[in-house]
């Protein structure tokens, strides 16, 4: 039975991306473009962004509505209100360094609650599909092995705004009349990343480039690391399960289910670039205890979205590299 408010399958389905040029909304749209989905479907696909953080290249985009403006600025609202319904947001938009949220806590309460719940408010439609991306790591404390239905532990300032959006935003997209689900993320990398800080961008783009990395604490810390490939067909596996079941879980969880420590991932990376990469080691204790030592996320809750399609870290990095040697420093 086809849920009420469904796509028919011959129509092209609104996807809206929020923040839709940054990183994984890229990588959504180039499996949504693929039809590397599974099953696929077809997409009249609109990204909302303020181009700040776009990953370059998107001036080069074909087939993409680009509404180029905060996404609750007005002229964002009128274009949004202009798509007939049913409708569905996936929204990425956001603050996510958990080093700064101890430092600017109540930037993260803006970007990461309030600006999305006037959003929500502003342009959610009955009918309407919301899918939020949140953190599988930053909401728990390391002390468990993450699954879909773990209880909120969070160990730092972006953690605990990433929860209260959650339960925030569920309870206003009901309000709207429309039907809610989060996929929460481990540590994504992949292509479309130039603009991202994160260690395992930053090691690659110096293995390319031949410069020293530098590591927090002993480096034994482990992570779970998802290619980001993976994060847009898996989104887009859930965005289509919501338009043709009706019935995709509340909470999702994407990542390989494999945790591996950094002085692990960094010898990956000298395999797969054959380059040996120079090192430091820093204390960093004021940020080391703001993060989980360790996040373990359940290899069965990831493989509900993914299956068996799951990228090996080393033929992501190698992705990875490839990308970067051959994009540079290209712009948008």
């Amino acid at each position: 039975m086809v849920a009420t408010g469904s796509v028919d399958a011959d129509r092209a389905a609104p996807l809206i991306l929020i923040g839709g040029l940054g990183f994984v909304a890229r990588n959504i749209i180039q499996v949504a473009q693929s039809g590397a989905e599974h099953p696929p479907h077809r997409f009249s696909i609109t990204a909302v962004d303020d181009l700040s953080n776009a990953a370059p290249g998107y001036g080069a985009l074909t087939d993409v509505a680009v509404v180029p403006a905060d996404y609750g600025a007005p002229e964002s609202h009128e274009a949004l209100n202009a798509i007939s319904g049913p409708r569905t947001f996936v929204f990425l938009a956001g603050e996510t360094r958990v080093a700064e949220s101890k430092d600017r806590p109540l930037d993260f309460i803006e970007a990461n609650i309030a600006h999305p719940a006037r959003f929500v408010m502003k342009t959610v439609r009955p009918g309407d599909r919301f899918v939020l991306t949140s953190t599988a790591g930053a909401l728990f404390d390391g002390s468990i092995r993450i699954r879909a239905d773990s209880a909120y532990c969070p160990r730092n300032f972006y953690g605990a705004s990433k929860a209260a959006e959650e339960m925030l935003l569920e309870k206003l997209v009901k309000l709207r009349g429309g039907t809610f689900s989060i996929v929460r993320m481990t540590n994504v990398y992949g292509r479309f990343s130039e603009r991202k800080l994160s260690a395992i961008h930053a090691f690659v783009r110096a293995a390319v480039e031949g410069r020293e990395i530098t590591i927090s604490g002993d480096g034994n810390q482990t992570r779970d690391f998802i290619y980001a490939g993976d994060a847009g067909r898996g989104i887009l596996t859930l965005v289509h399960r919501n338009l043709s079941e009706g019935d995709a879980p509340k909470v999702s969880l994407l990542g390989s289910g494999v945790s591996i420590s950094i002085n692990d991932v960094v010898a990956a990376i000298e395999t797969v670039t054959g380059r040996p990469l120079a090192r430091r080691y820093v204390e960093n204790a004021a940020l080391l205890k703001t993060e989980p030592r360790d996040v373990m996320v359940d290899e069965s809750d990831v493989g509900v979205l993914l299956a068996d399609g799951i990228t090996p870290l080393t033929e992501g990095l190698t992705a990875t590299c490839a990308y970067y040697g051959a994009h540079g420093d290209s712009k948008g």
